[in-house]
């Protein structure tokens, strides 16, 4: 039982032995009041009646007269007379009870009534004697009445004294529940400071909650800088700040092997030629002055265009990742153009390669093609600039074909589920990732989720494919053991109209089958609506379901927004994943995410583990699982 419960009762009980007691006080008082006020009546009226009588003593017609006449006014209930040897002359009885007054009230406060005598006088001789008792009727009546406007009285009392402690109570159990809503929030790992309570009692608690909660955030804080620190040094270069060779490799093997990545795109290459040279010319300083101005113009082309990725492979190499992109020689042209302007007098010392690429193509081809088309941008003479002739998927529908082809895969459910197993390290099933396929209309060709997804955020039918997804992945549920991830996009989590229909379709659901569903988004959200990514999040637990971030570490500054997130789990994105068992300075940084994760209690999974050694090397730094091509090996059966 609660403690302001217990204190209502507490009140409510006072309350009551309160009223008893006063109850029973008031009207024993009264009723001893009434006896002594009754017998008072009855004797002044047994004196003034013999009295009377004693005038007339020898007149028996007058004194049954004078008797009959007093009884006859309703306030006696019995008058007797009697001769001096006790014979009775004349007597009266009038025992009614009250109609208006309970009987049971009558028994509980029974009235005793004395009787009232006076002696009956003729000359100096006793005459007789008469005897007369009041009737307790009117005393019931005035004794009931009384009562009742006290029980009246004081229900209003209690009525108004409840309300007034309801009131106080209230604001006695505001800081309390606020304190009580710090305590719950700290275990699910949300970090949030109360006001101070304005009573002294509740201050020392509340100062504990919220010293506690500020030593948290402290060490979260010097954690989280340290990531970052760690995540520039181990992927940034150090002079230009793109990012490094590593990073990049990473990146390139995510986009070329992920289901959800764009099913085609350019890389770029560029060459500084002799930069020893150019070193020697123009001195250090002013050298990495033009590698930092190189570097800034191809950052302004990657952030200009999502999920571009400016990089430096190493000393005089860079590159611009494009997914989506075509070959384009003007865009190639302009690109080598923006970079000789900064140095004009360089220029013919800068050369620039590029080669499309499609997904499913293996690393090293992409890069051969690539350096191959840059070694004869270095070998012409003029022109230092060459594209490697490859043939890549390109999109051949317009617009308007793949918005009607979506509408009518959303509407008949159209969609194929693919998946892929998400391992611990004991080889044991965490869930299974699923993905959307779309049969092509003309050849029936499973399409992955990388082809249409662009065309359904163009045409803003996200929520609705996830929708569906979800919907698949139920299914799913229903003929399997295994759980489902299923991938909700950024833009889904921020349109309140799909968080309904998914909250709706959810709870028409066991809650066996919402606790076997894992739903992943995007850590882009964590940056551009935090807001609606908190909502969404809780209600998925209230529901049951697991909700976590994938592609964790693309984003710079996200660390910090795990902490007030109830998160189930996070993915690593595969560019620290990438080669980890020979990177000492990813280790570092996955350690420290580690440290973070766990002290959040968030299961941590690395995404995309293609060899025995970073499988191995994952397991010895502590993560919980991982996806990837590795996992086929893994899986025990």
């Amino acid at each position: 039982m609660s403690l302001f419960r217990q204190v209502w009762l507490m009140i409510i009980a006072s309350a009551v032995m309160a009223f008893i007691v006063a109850l029973l006080v008031s009207t024993l008082s009264a009723r001893d009041y009434l006896q002594t006020q009754l017998y008072t009546q009855s004797s002044d009226n047994a004196s003034s009646l013999a009295l009377s009588i004693s005038q007339q003593a020898n007149d028996p017609a007058m004194i049954e007269l004078m008797s009959n006449a007093l009884f006859d006014s309703g306030h006696f209930e019995l008058i007797r007379i009697t001769d001096p040897h006790g014979k009775i002359i004349n007597e009266l009885h009038n025992k009614d009870l009250p109609s208006d007054v309970p009987s049971w009230f009558i028994a509980r406060f029974p009235i005793s009534v004395s009787v009232g005598t006076a002696l009956i006088t003729n000359g100096w001789k006793q005459a007789g004697k008469v005897e007369i008792q009041a009737h307790s009727r009117f005393a019931y009546e005035s004794l009931w009445k009384s009562a009742q406007k006290l029980f009246i009285w004081m229900l209003l009392g209690g009525i108004a004294t409840g309300a007034l402690m309801h009131i106080v109570l209230r604001r006695i159990r505001a800081p309390i529940l606020q304190i009580m809503a710090q305590a719950a929030a700290i275990s699910e790992r949300r970090f949030i400071n109360v006001p101070q309570p304005r009573y002294i009692e509740l201050r020392p608690m509340a100062d504990a909650m919220n010293s506690m909660v500020d030593r948290v955030k402290a060490m979260l804080d010097e954690q989280t800088a340290h990531i970052e620190e760690l995540k520039r040094d181990a992927n940034r270069d150090p002079v230009t700040g793109l990012a490094n060779r590593s990073f990049f490799m990473g990146r390139l093997a995510d986009a070329l092997s992920s289901e959800e990545s764009l099913p085609l795109g350019v890389l770029y290459m560029l060459r500084l030629k002799d930069l020893a040279g150019i070193n020697r010319d123009l001195g250090r300083q002013a050298t990495d002055k033009l590698l930092t101005e190189l570097a800034t113009e191809l950052a302004h082309h990657a952030d200009s265009n999502e999920g571009w990725q400016a990089a430096r492979l190493n000393g005089s190499d860079f590159v611009l990742f494009a997914p989506g992109q075509e070959l384009q020689a003007d865009f190639a042209e302009k690109l080598l153009g923006s970079i000789a302007a900064l140095a004009p007098t360089l220029s013919n010392f800068i050369a620039l390669g590029y080669s499309s690429y499609a997904q499913g193509d293996g690393i090293g081809a992409v890069l051969s093609r690539t350096d191959g088309a840059l070694a004869q941008a270095e070998s012409q003479m003029q022109n230092n600039v060459a594209a490697a002739a490859y043939a890549a998927i390109k999109a051949s529908r317009p617009n308007d074909e793949w918005l009607q082809i979506l509408q009518k895969a959303i509407e008949a459910q159209h969609f194929v589920a693919a998946s892929f197993a998400v391992l611990d390290f004991n080889g044991q099933s965490l869930h299974q990732e699923m993905v959307l396929r779309l049969p092509d209309p003309a050849t029936g060709e499973l399409q992955s989720a990388g082809v249409f997804m662009p065309f359904a955020a163009r045409f803003n039918l996200l929520p609705a494919l996830d929708l569906a997804a979800v919907q698949l992945g139920l299914k799913m549920l229903s003929t399997q053991s295994a759980d489902i991830a299923i991938n909700i996009a950024p833009q889904s989590i921020s349109n309140v109209q799909f968080r309904r229909d998914l909250a709706t379709l959810l709870n028409q659901q066991s809650r066996e089958s919402l606790m076997r569903l894992w739903l992943e988004v995007n850590e882009s959200a964590l940056i551009d609506d935090l807001e609606s990514l908190s909502t969404f999040i809780t209600e998925m637990r209230k529901l049951g379901v697991k909700v976590g971030i994938e592609h964790f570490g693309r984003q710079v500054g996200s660390m910090p927004k795990l902490y007030d997130l109830p998160l189930s789990y996070l993915k690593i994105d595969s560019s620290y994943i990438h080669d980890i068992d020979q990177q000492s300075n990813n280790q570092q940084l996955i350690k420290a995410i580690m440290a973070v994760t766990k002290a959040l209690n968030i299961m941590t999974i690395a995404e995309l583990v293609r060899t025995e050694g970073e499988w191995s090397k994952l397991q010895q730094l502590g993560l919980n699982g991982a996806t990837g091509p590795v996992t086929q090996l893994k899986m025990k059966i």
